[in-house]
């Protein structure tokens, strides 16, 4: 975000990841040759439990399912097809098109243009608060699948749709 909010982008998000594994291998004296190991297992996340089924749901609803990433567009299709979600995005749209991360609004507008899509036709989905206030100051609809209890941020604009899973939100949609 850092990069985002001084204009200074054009690193690769996995850069940004190694460098904050960094700091935190650093804070609790661990052993930094594990860095690399650690990266790597980033970009090979298993998917949320019930993703599939979830994602099935919207696409059989007639959703149009876009991921924007703050990876890159070829870095974010890795991870979906290593995680076995890929299948169901029509595309997959990066940050690297734009040179700044989210939620910089030049993302949120980048992704509108590319779908051809007006804001109100347009929900963001993510478990990042931060994320989905860039979406609503964009006029995008939000929708915070929290994973559990969790807080949101006082400062930021209360998400449009809340849910614990991304398939109890999924059902909430269609």
């Amino acid at each position: 975000m850092v990069d985002a909010l001084l204009g200074s982008a054009g690193r690769p998000f996995s850069d940004h990841l190694r460098a904050a594994v960094e700091v935190l291998v650093a804070d609790r004296s661990l052993d930094p040759g594990g860095v690399e190991a650690a990266v790597a297992a980033a970009a090979r996340l298993p998917a949320r439990p019930n993703a599939p089924a979830a994602l099935a749901a919207l696409a059989d609803a007639g959703r149009r399912l876009v991921a924007l990433t703050n990876s890159g567009a070829r870095a974010g299709e890795a991870t979906l097809t290593g995680c076995g979600l890929l299948g169901y995005v029509e595309r997959v749209l990066g940050v690297d098109a734009v040179q700044s991360f989210k939620p910089h609004p030049s993302v949120y507008t980048y992704a509108l243009a590319q779908l051809g899509a007006h804001p109100s036709n347009v929900t963001l989905i993510a478990t990042h608060p931060w994320d989905l206030a860039g979406a609503a100051h964009a006029g995008i609809a939000t929708a915070w699948v929290t994973h559990g209890a969790r807080g949101w941020p006082a400062v930021f604009p209360a998400p449009d749709l809340r849910a614990e899973t991304l398939l109890e939100l999924a059902h909430t949609l269609v």
